[in-house]
């Protein structure tokens, strides 16, 4: 493992992708200016009505926003190939560094992908712990699809809503 350069713990929450209001639909990003940067970060198309990379965020893409020192953590080296490691509980996942934030005013230390949000089982203002740089060791070297969790039918603004309950079905008599 590399030397850790930052590392926070406290509140969370989830920003990025073209559901989040939060954001203005032409908001970019602290470190990274342009698609090309890191694709993998981004939806293919540019979501309708916005301009910004904030909207164009992947929510199923595991990213991660702190208030990252870039005196520690220069802004090339934060764009760059390079993992943060976010642990909730026992769960700890690998996520890419995307973004400067939250603002101090939310009293939060991240602000995390909807995607690693779920990954990790966890709410807005749950407790997680960020560091940055890791390396993961060789035999435990991420593929792409586990930095990646399809949300489906899951999203912040669903979530709050109660869910229906289903009810079984009965079985048929003969």
């Amino acid at each position: 493992m590399s030397e850790v350069l930052f590392s926070a713990k406290g509140k969370v929450s989830w920003f990025g992708g073209p559901n989040d209001q939060g954001v203005s639909p032409s908001e970019g990003l602290a470190f990274i200016y342009s698609y090309d940067t890191a694709p993998y970060l981004f939806l293919p198309q540019q979501p309708k009505g916005t301009t910004g990379l904030a909207r164009r965020l992947n929510p199923d893409v595991h990213y991660v926003a702190c208030r990252w020192d870039y005196s520690k953590t220069p802004k090339t080296m934060l764009a760059s190939n390079t993992y943060a490691l976010v642990k909730a509980g026992d769960f700890s996942m690998l996520a890419w560094p995307s973004d400067w934030g939250p603002h101090a005013d939310t009293k939060r230390v991240a602000d995390i992908s909807p995607g690693l949000m779920a990954a990790l089982g966890i709410k807005t203002d749950d407790e997680v712990e960020v560091i940055y740089p890791y390396t993961p060791p060789p035999e435990e070297a991420p593929t792409p699809e586990e930095l990646y969790t399809p949300l489906g039918i899951f999203s912040p603004k669903r979530a709050k809503k109660p869910r229906r309950k289903v009810a079984k079905k009965r079985a048929r008599k003969k």
